[in-house]
């Protein structure tokens, strides 16, 4: 059967990747954010994936919503729409247009308790249309309680440790750990010896909780670290896996004071980071951050995207 697998836009080959691996089979971006492929086994993908926000059964792709052919379902059923597209109409209205269709074929209508949900996903012009496999988007992890305003969706976070190239060995360090998302990702995928710091002392307590949640705790160091002291915890070229949320200007951080932090991180980098080690880091913009990291490499630049938030990616090495 074919099926849709739903992921940050930017972090399709991610997906593609995690697909091949879990299941032993090729896949096709047919959307941004949008992933073909045919399996027996979607289970077994529904159950381990780390990068894949929704799964749906394919049925079929329509130039407009009057062409929706309506098909066999399990009643009670109800219809749910993500409309992302140029149409001019609502995901209510869709939702209401395309239910009507089903119900006059005679299945019943459950808003809140429905055997079968059928999905329809636009995007720009186009319109995808199937049976949702995952009704509670797999992106919500449960260990996330404790959640920073500042916090990735969870896709985002695990696209990050496999764009820095961790495979479980070798030292993976997030400097600026927030509520621990990047590490708890990185622990999920393959253990090893990672390590989460931040400067305050609240954000710390945060990581403590959800990687215990995460049932992870033990397989992560965790401190309070200012970004400063950084190159006093390694020695020269200790570190292979720098991947972080950086700080941003914004209105709690001013400009000058972004600049001095990103200056003292970037001087410690230098001294840290192995001379085959990848930095990535990800942040709303990381313009003034290119501008000031003359001194390392770029790998590659991607933009990412979820919902309404958009990111740039740059993957940095010496």
């Amino acid at each position: 059967m074919k099926y849709i697998a739903i992921c940050p836009q930017g972090m399709e080959d991610i997906t593609q990747k995690e697909i091949k691996e879990l299941l032993k089979i090729s896949s096709k971006v047919v959307m941004p954010g949008r992933v073909l492929f045919d399996t027996d086994a979607v289970q077994k993908l529904i159950t381990k994936t780390q990068s894949i926000i929704k799964v749906y059964a394919f049925k079929q792709e329509c130039k407009n919503f009057k062409d929706i052919q309506t098909f066999p379902v399990v009643s009670p059923f109800r219809v749910v729409c993500s409309n992302k597209g140029g149409e001019d109409i609502s995901s209510q209205q869709i939702e209401k247009d395309v239910g009507a269709e089903f119900f006059a074929k005679g299945n019943t209508v459950d808003l809140k308790n429905p055997k079968t949900i059928v999905f329809v996903d636009v995007l720009d012009d186009r319109i995808l249309v199937g049976v949702d496999c995952t009704p509670e988007l797999l992106s919500r992890r449960k260990y996330r309680i404790k959640i920073h305003n500042q916090s990735l969706n969870a896709c985002i976070a695990y696209g990050l440790v496999r764009l820095s190239g961790y495979c479980g060995k070798k030292m993976f360090v997030d400097p600026f750990a927030k509520d621990g998302v990047i590490v708890i990702e990185a622990v999920l995928y393959k253990k090893g010896k990672i390590i989460a710091y931040d400067a305050l002392f609240p954000h710390v307590k945060n990581v403590e909780i959800n990687a215990t949640l995460a049932h992870v705790r033990k397989d992560i160091t965790i401190s309070r670290i200012e970004p400063e002291w950084l190159d006093t915890k390694f020695q020269d070229e200790e570190i292979d896996f720098l991947v972080t949320a950086l700080p941003f200007v914004s209105k709690t951080q001013r400009e000058n004071e972004v600049k001095v932090l990103y200056k003292d991180f970037l001087s410690h980098v230098s001294f840290i980071l192995h001379k085959k080690g990848r930095l990535v880091v990800i942040a709303p913009s990381l313009t003034l951050f290119k501008e000031m990291a003359q001194n390392l490499k770029i790998v590659e630049e991607r933009t990412v995207s979820t919902s309404n938030l958009h990111y740039a990616v740059i993957v940095f090495k010496k």
